[in-house]
């Protein structure tokens, strides 16, 4: 993924160009290509490239057009073809991504992100409007962070490039640890009061020195999808299965796979092969990589992983868990937000250095399958659609199918999965339904309060506003994978671009657009991938009703690395911000210990523990800088 920055200035006055140089030096790591930088009144913009793609090594960016507007473009467009029939006979020969978006703005205007399919960030400037764009893909894949103060915005893919380069304190925003504690934040939010994110499915319009973000795209209400019989939507989900998977093989250097033996990286490597061996992707080199629980039999996935690899013909790169393990001791450290993912920090490392001596820069997972896809068995969406509709006779029907499958008494299912969950969530919350009932005992209980913590672990409310359960619950989830991946975790761990078949728009759509009967039965979870890929998919796959548990592995990681996980949250700094209570803490963590997998929401309050003192680093920095500098009073600093 390349880098993208830039300052405007609001009351016309000179642009600092060592600020300016400062912050294309900060994006360098993120794009080894080359880059460049172009200057308009008011205004410039710095392009570090990273090249992945065939047209990206022909691209001139930052971009200007023939009326001097301003374009800096990090990202992949998966419907080149569309766009360029489309724009024909405006093409003067150029027809790279970045030279597409420019030409799509100028026929469609403030709509043209509309026809964007692809993940992406951009910076555009308007010279006509005077007017800054910043936005961002559906799916929130690629970053983008800004800065607003009274003279000037300020914006980079890096977030910190930006804090240390804006001069904002580092003030800590309490709604994100909330969030972050609670499971995920929203794909607008940062760690810190003064820099926000480019939310996914959103432009930022800057004018005049104001900013206001508006949701460009979101799930069609009124699209629905209905065939007459189960083959015709198995072949409309191969169909946009394939294109998913073929449009992000578009790549001048190897593709690296991640196959971990479940269904999704499993599709994703079979149908890549296929798309191979077909012919319809040419020259391209597809190797697997999967991370083996050695040390843990029922956490190992190898098994599963090697039916994959005989069907494709070939064996993948394993990396054992032995030789990276989970939650070492050089893994107590954050990234510059709380990322859970620094518990596997070891198998990033090895990843990174594999990936690097195959020149291989662009990895496929298969991030968002779980939610687009229906993983879970979940009878929610079929009880409360009968309920909603006074469907009484299938609501007990269903009632009774689902009481088998699950082994749960009837009224008790008809209560938590379809009655309660249709109350508003504040009632919700006073019940203490589902996820309520998962509070950690070890938050500060005024923390819980002035956050609504309860409420959040409901999860994100569905802003497209369906109607129907079922298509309400479909959104939700989509919404819950766009938090996940929002985050730019994995970024930080792993400076590659990072594809993800099953967030690709059309598919999402689709899914979102069918009956619910195809996403999931009674019994047979992900219903339509399993029926659909059957002749692509191992069977042993197809059969899992499930996929592999961590637990052993993670139990076994923590009694190993217990001493430093004890070592780590005493005297935390999460406590002395009033977020937890520090004996509590101590309790859940002795739990650990011995096995009590109950207490594993500890979880994310060590990536929050090991950020807060990077934070408090930082900030002994700035003092010891003012106080060598000779400047007045430093900023306080607390004592964690």
């Amino acid at each position: 993924m390349s880098g993208i920055g830039g300052i405007h200035s609001f009351n016309c006055e000179p642009i600092d160009l060592n600020l300016l140089a400062a912050l294309s030096e900060r994006l360098v790591y993120l794009g080894p290509d080359g880059g460049r930088s172009e200057r308009k009144p008011s205004i410039d913009m710095v392009y570090r490239a990273f090249h992945t793609t065939p047209e990206s090594r022909l691209e001139k960016q930052p971009y200007v057009s023939d009326r001097e507007d301003l374009l800096c473009f990090d990202g992949r467009l998966d419907n080149r073809r569309e766009l360029i029939a489309a724009l024909q006979h405006e093409l003067t020969g150029d027809d790279s991504d970045v030279a597409l978006v420019m030409l799509a703005y100028l026929r469609w205007g403030m709509d043209f992100l509309q026809h964007l399919i692809g993940d992406f960030v951009l910076s555009l400037w308007d010279s006509r409007a005077q007017t800054l764009l910043l936005a961002r893909d559906v799916a929130g894949v690629r970053d983008l962070y800004y800065h607003m103060s009274f003279e000037r915005v300020m914006w980079s893919s890096d977030l910190a490039a930006l804090l240390d380069l804006c001069g904002v304190e580092l003030e800590i925003d309490d709604d994100y640890v909330a969030a972050h504690l609670a499971r995920l934040a929203e794909s607008g939010q940062t760690p810190f009061k003064h820099i926000k994110a480019v939310a996914a499915a959103h432009v930022v319009t800057i004018k005049q020195g104001r900013a206001e973000s508006t949701r460009y795209w979101g799930l069609n209400l009124e699209n629905r999808i209905r065939y007459k019989s189960d083959a015709e939507y198995e072949e409309h989900f191969r169909y946009l299965f394939r294109e998913a998977v073929q449009c992000r093989l578009r790549s001048q250097t190897p593709i690296w796979c991640d196959l971990s033996g479940g269904l999704d990286s499993s599709s994703i490597a079979c149908m890549a092969h296929q798309l191979i061996e077909s012919g319809d992707v040419s020259d391209l080199q597809l190797e697997t990589v999967s991370y083996i629980h050695d040390e843990a039999p029922t956490s190992t996935e190898l098994k599963f992983i090697s039916y994959v690899e005989e069907r494709i013909g070939r064996a993948g790169h394993h990396i054992l868990e032995s030789e990276c393990p989970i939650f070492s001791q050089t893994d107590f450290r954050s990234s510059i937000v709380p990322n859970t993912l620094d518990i596997f920090r070891s198998y990033y490392n090895e990843l990174n250095r594999l990936m690097s001596d195959a020149n291989a820069r662009v990895r496929l997972c298969g991030n968002g399958g779980d939610e687009i896809l229906n993983s879970l068995p979940n009878p929610a969406a079929d009880l409360m659609d009968s309920l909603v509709q006074g469907h009484f006779l299938e609501l007990h029907r269903g009632l009774k199918t689902w009481s088998q499958d699950r082994k749960q008494p009837y009224l008790k299912l008809f209560w938590d999965e379809a009655f309660v969950p249709l109350l508003p969530r504040r009632l919700q919350v006073g019940l203490k339904h589902g996820p309520v009932k998962r509070l950690p005992g070890w938050l500060e209980s005024e923390f819980v309060r002035s956050t609504g913590f309860a409420d959040r672990l409901l999860g994100p409310k569905d802003v497209f506003g369906f109607h129907r359960p079922s298509d309400r619950l479909q959104a939700i989830s989509f919404l819950c994978a766009v938090r996940e991946l929002s985050g730019g975790f994995m970024r930080l761990l792993q400076n590659v671009e990072i594809r993800m078949p099953f967030l690709h728009r059309p598919l999402v759509e689709f899914m979102q657009a069918i009956p619910k009967e195809q996403r999931a039965r009674p019994g047979e979870t992900r219903s339509l991938q399993r029926r659909a890929l059957r002749d692509l998919v191992p069977p042993e796959i197809l059969r899992r009703k499930g996929k592999g548990n961590p637990i052993e592995a993670l139990s076994r990681a923590i009694v190993r690395e217990h001493n430093n996980l004890e070592l780590l949250m005493t005297n935390t700094c999460a406590a002395q911000y009033g977020y937890v209570n520090q004996q509590r803490v101590n309790s859940a963590v002795e739990k650990l210990k011995y096995g009590d997998m109950q207490s594993l929401e500890i979880f994310r309050l060590i990536p929050l523990e090991s950020w807060l003192r990077l934070v408090e680093q930082k900030r002994t920095h700035v003092q010891v800088t003012v106080a060598t500098t000779g400047l007045p009073e430093a900023m306080p600093v607390a004592t964690c």
